[in-house]
């Protein structure tokens, strides 16, 4: 049996841990939020709770909290007005060549261009799940582009 919070598919046998940091990002994605302080709320070292992050999610914490913020920065572009400039603070980017840069990379276009050509997401990549798995939310394998691209 799963459970679902928020969009994100939390196995039962998840560490309380996990669960927490996983929680605390979601509601905080405007904010700074640093791997320390994270471990510190859990009581681990940094370098304790990376590691258990890594073995429990798939990925990194700090891997994890870019790919909440730029799924979440997709949404907003495809489902409401605000500029890219509002929803880049809304999912805590302060800098607008680098929100740019991971939004191209994970997405394969510029916010600007999904924005412009009012795609949807099965347009993008196929459709959007609407549980996401923490061990299928990787973001360290990177998309071959093609050269026409």
């Amino acid at each position: 049996m799963r459970i679902e919070h928020e969009g994100f598919e939390v196995p039962p046998d998840l560490d309380p841990r996990v669960t927490w940091a996983v929680h605390y990002m979601q509601r905080h994605l405007d904010e700074p939020i640093r791997v320390a302080a994270l471990a510190t709320s859990v009581n681990l070292s940094p370098s304790r709770f990376r590691h258990l992050f890594r073995t429990q999610a798939g990925v990194g914490p700090l891997q994890y909290l870019q790919r909440l913020r730029l799924r979440r920065a997709r949404l907003l572009i495809e489902r409401t007005f605000l500029s890219v400039k509002e929803v880049m603070a809304l999912v805590g980017y302060n800098d607008p060549s680098y929100f740019s840069k991971d939004f191209r990379r994970l997405h394969q276009m510029s916010p600007a261009k999904l924005r412009a050509r009012g795609t949807t997401a099965v347009e993008i990549d196929g459709p959007a799940p609407s549980v996401i798995s923490l061990k299928d939310s990787r973001i360290g394998h990177r998309r071959a582009r093609s050269p026409a691209a």
